[in-house]
């Protein structure tokens, strides 16, 4: 009886004070771990956004790298209008005969909105669209312009930039980064902001490089009749060699050092074949390294994008966006000229001018007063007649004649540099080194 009246006792007041005390604690510590979850949850939530601006920082930094490559594969001359002005998006040096001190600003801005130059360099506007552009090289967020130049290394440590002081990139040397020959490397610097989070990158780009596999200054897959009056060399050229230069005067333009350096300066014969006869006549002129020609049916003919280290789908993205499909299309060419058939009789190139690749898949036939830097490869025969002056290589499946009449010649000059700056200017840029800074 005693037990079950002790549990059906009603708790004393000193009890009910205890328990609420217990739940003003319980109440209290409740309270500070909600306060607690809602300052973590906040904490996060601001980290998450901040990382988030940072990533699309980052993002908006990389369009304005390559908004530069972009213009940088356009050619020169093509005029778009954007915010209310028409321009030139071209970007870019004379690879030929480039400058030095070379540099080109991009800005955040519409033409009537650019700065005055400071010096020598190139104040250019974006090609986008104000209404909705990304903010990178934006001055007005305190932004630098995104900034263009070749890279170069001060040899002399004068301050100065000189040419010889250029960084170029050869894919055909090693080690590829050297100062002679290849592509020239450019230093693109650009810096971009979202809500506050800025980014900056530091990225080296090179027009895709080619990996020149071609054997002679002129190479053929049957024989070669060189009648006429014809100048071919295989010794490696420079870039700048002069339109029309011939044998002897083709000597100090060589990169053989007065011909002490063949060997290393990849130096070649003048003319290839796989095993047929390589015929001359009347007063040709032919010198190559280690002899003037190579007739060993040894030698293997390779496709065009062997010949230049191409991968398939690289070769297939050159012939699907030719810049002219007809020796018609232009006088100055300077791209791809890519005929799907036979270049001859009213396609015959005559008078044309031109630097980058041809690609015949039929026979061709050049006269007149023909200038090309660069490539072409021929599927069928080659007829050049006429005056034709050819810095870099020729290559033709078929049969190679070349004959001149009256005081016409033929000059083919063998030059690595014209086939791999020329011929990789037509695949576009990549990025060699990125960082952030």
């Amino acid at each position: 009886m005693n037990a079950i009246t002790a549990l059906l006792r009603v708790p004393g007041r000193g009890e009910k004070g205890i328990a609420l005390v217990s739940l003003l604690v319980i109440l209290a510590a409740l309270t500070i771990l909600s306060m607690g979850l809602i300052v973590f949850s906040t904490t996060e939530v601001r980290i998450a956004d901040n990382e988030k601006n940072h990533t699309n920082a980052l993002f908006v930094t990389e369009a304005g790298i390559q908004e530069v490559i972009s213009r940088m594969e356009l050619d020169p001359g093509t005029n778009v209008t954007v915010n209310g002005a028409t321009f030139d998006p071209a970007i870019g040096d004379d690879i030929d005969n480039p400058d030095p001190a070379w540099r080109t600003e991009l800005y955040l801005a519409p033409s009537a909105s650019l700065p005055a130059p400071a010096g020598t360099e190139t104040i250019v506007p974006t090609v986008q669209s104000s209404a909705n552009w990304l903010t990178y090289g934006d001055a007005t967020q305190g932004l630098q312009p995104i900034v263009v130049e070749h890279k170069w290394i001060d040899r002399d440590a004068d301050g100065v930039r000189d040419l010889n002081e250029l960084v170029r990139y050869d894919a055909n040397q090693f080690p590829p980064e050297n100062f002679d020959s290849g592509n020239l490397i450019e230093v693109v610097t650009a810096s971009g902001i979202v809500n506050g989070a800025q980014r900056q990158i530091r990225a080296e780009i090179m027009r895709i490089p080619i990996i020149c596999n071609i054997g002679a200054a002129i190479t053929c897959d049957n024989g070669v009749d060189l009648s006429g009056n014809i100048s071919g060399c295989g010794h490696n050229h420079s870039l700048n060699t002069p339109v029309w230069t011939k044998i002897p005067d083709c000597y100090p333009f060589e990169e053989c050092s007065g011909r002490t350096q063949c060997s290393s300066q990849n130096c070649l014969v003048s003319v290839m074949t796989t095993g047929d006869d390589a015929d001359t006549g009347g007063s040709s002129d032919l010198e190559g390294f280690p002899q003037w020609a190579d007739t060993s049916s040894a030698n293997v003919f390779m496709s065009a994008p062997d010949y230049l280290g191409l991968e398939q789908s690289q070769w297939d993205y050159i012939l699907g966006h030719p810049d002219y499909t007809s020796s018609n299309d232009a006088a100055v060419m300077d791209g791809i000229c890519y005929v799907n058939g036979d270049a001859t009789g009213g396609e015959t190139f005559n008078g044309n001018v031109g630097e980058g690749i041809i690609y015949v898949t039929g026979n061709m036939r050049i006269n007149g007063n023909f200038q090309w830097k660069g490539l072409i490869y021929v599927e069928g025969d080659c007829n050049i007649m006429g005056t034709a002056w050819i810095l870099g290589a020729i290559i033709v499946k078929g049969v190679t004649a070349t004959h001149a009449f009256g005081a016409g010649n033929a000059t083919i000059l063998y030059s690595r540099d014209a086939i791999t700056m020329e011929v990789g200017g037509v695949l576009g840029y990549r990025t060699l080194a990125w960082n952030e800074q």
